[in-house]
C-alpha cells in the first residue's frame, strides 16, 4: 500500500509499505521542525521525533519525522522547508519521493554516487 499527503501547492510522493527500511530517524541530528510546519501537519506526527537531514546548495533545509500511526501514512515524513509557500510533506515508507517548485528530493535506502543530484547524508538525494 502506497501513500500520499499533499500539503502546499503540488507533493508527489512515491512510498510503498513493502520497500527496505532502515532506521533513518537515528540518521541526522535531532531537530525541532520548523516555525513554518502548520499544527494539521504536526498533528500527523510524532512530536520530538523530528531529525534534520540536512540543507541543499540552494538553501532548502530537509527533516525525517515519524508519522503517527493511527494516520495511515506509512512510517515516516519527509520534510523540506524554505519553499516559496511553504513547507512540503510526504509520508509513507520508502523510497519517498517529494517535489515542488523545482525541488525533489528521494529519500531511499540506497542512495548512489553515480545518480545525478546533490547526496545529503546517508539517505537523501535532491534535485534541482
Amino acid at each position: 500500500m502506497c501513500g500520499v499527503l499533499a500539503l502546499g501547492a503540488i507533493t508527489l510522493l512515491s512510498g510503498c509499505m513493502n520497500a527496505p527500511t532502515v532506521d533513518v530517524l537515528a540518521s541526522g541530528e535531532s531537530a525541532p521542525l520548523p516555525a513554518s510546519v502548520g499544527a494539521d501537519q504536526r498533528d500527523s506526527v510524532v512530536p520530538d521525533t523530528a531529525r534534520l537531514l540536512g540543507r541543499d546548495s540552494e538553501g532548502h533545509t530537509y527533516y525525517v519525522v515519524e508519522a503517527r500511526e493511527q494516520t495511515g501514512l506509512g512510517s515516516i515524513c519527509l520534510v523540506i522547508d524554505g519553499i516559496d509557500h511553504g513547507p512540503m510533506m510526504g509520508c509513507g515508507a520508502m523510497p519517498i519521493e517529494v517535489g515542488t517548485d523545482g525541488v525533489r528530493a528521494r529519500l531511499s535506502v540506497e542512495v548512489s554516487p553515480e545518480q545525478s543530484g546533490e547526496k545529503i547524508g546517508e539517505y537523501l538525494r535532491v534535485f534541482l
